[in-house]
């Protein structure tokens, strides 16, 4: 068995350039993960950060499901306590991955069909990478807040969010007509 979230977590934020290649070391292989050993062992966490987010969307879609959740977690986790650290971070790097993170870690447990855990991320997430100004994932995991209500039988909470969604975005993004007509329909069957 591989190392856990909080093993990847201090690796990450507080290791030496050993503790991250040896965690790094320690999980399947994928494409890129020489690559990811050899940025782990720089000193700059903006670089590590790099490493860990190239070997989570490696798993990304992979058929290990826990292993994807488990390296999305870590990285959302390590992203949040080096911006604590740092900030931002060089372009963002810690908002723009954290949000990244976020998003693969939907997707693993989507895959699991654990929309409760699903609303208990998102109900973090959201919030703070609001906070932080991230926009790249936010249309995509408020998305996936409201259909995890939907999944949920919570028809109510999901027309509350559909509706509170910006008229602009409502109108830009098929996937809200989508979403829109499953409310109206979820809400014919309550």
């Amino acid at each position: 068995m591989g190392p856990d979230t909080t093993e990847i977590v201090q690796a990450f934020t507080v290791g030496s350039p050993q503790d991250r290649q040896a965690v790094l070391a320690g999980l399947p292989a994928t494409m890129t993960r020489e690559v990811a050993l050899q940025l782990a062992g720089s000193e700059e966490p903006s670089i590590t950060v790099v490493a860990l987010d190239q070997v989570t969307a490696d798993h990304v879609g992979a058929r290990d499901a826990e292993t994807s959740l488990l390296l999305a977690l870590a990285c959302y986790r390590v992203c949040r306590k080096l911006f604590d650290l740092h900030g931002a971070g060089p372009a963002q790097v810690y908002v723009n991955t954290a949000g990244r993170s976020a998003n693969f870690a939907v997707t693993a447990l989507r895959s699991m069909a654990d929309y409760a855990a699903v609303l208990e991320l998102l109900d973090e997430a959201l919030p703070w990478l609001q906070a932080a100004r991230h926009r790249s994932h936010l249309t995509d995991l408020s998305i996936a807040r409201i259909e995890a209500h939907l999944e949920l039988g919570q028809t109510a909470a999901a027309a509350e969010l559909l509706a509170a969604a910006p008229e602009d975005l409502r109108a830009q993004d098929v996937r809200f007509a989508s979403l829109r007509r499953r409310v109206e329909a979820a809400a014919q069957n309550d």
